[in-house]
């Protein structure tokens, strides 16, 4: 079966671009967090960045449901302990939205902010760099350094 995704490559430039942009929107919206949470691994970049501009400490979750280009069912480790108080959630990319579902399900009752790099569906509330088209497969400059 032949591959009908076109591929989109972010680079660390565009990356950066990206990562000022939502942290102005954040600063914008005045809403003070208790710290980012990181979903790991594709959270990283972003939740560093976010995390050393805010002066916010990082809580890392352990989640992630691709196999290559396909999406299979959830593998989840570590889930932090938050607390109380509202969280920034940091993210590389809003994709099918399965993921930013199940961490609001893991959390429930949590207040928490969506920061992503990329989105592919445009969601009311979602802070983002830049909005895709839904047949494109991302490479992002940390899968292929």
């Amino acid at each position: 079966m032949e591959d009908l995704m076109s591929n989109y490559y972010l680079s660390y430039e565009k990356f950066v671009e990206h990562a000022y942009k939502i942290l102005e929107e954040i600063k914008s919206q005045g809403h003070e967090y208790q710290a980012i949470l990181c979903p790991l691994r594709g959270g990283f970049f972003l939740s560093y960045f976010m995390s050393n501009h805010l002066k916010l400490p990082i809580r890392y979750l352990e989640i992630s449901s691709y196999t290559g280009k396909e999406q299979k069912t959830f593998h989840i480790g570590n889930i932090p302990d938050l607390g109380k108080g509202r969280f920034l959630l940091c993210d590389d990319i809003f994709d099918s939205g399965n993921t930013i579902r199940k961490i609001r399900e893991i959390f429930s009752g949590i207040d928490m902010d969506i920061a992503v790099v990329l989105t592919k569906k445009l969601e009311q509330d979602l802070i983002y760099g830049e909005h895709l088209n839904e047949d494109q497969w991302i490479d992002f400059f940390w899968e292929v350094m």
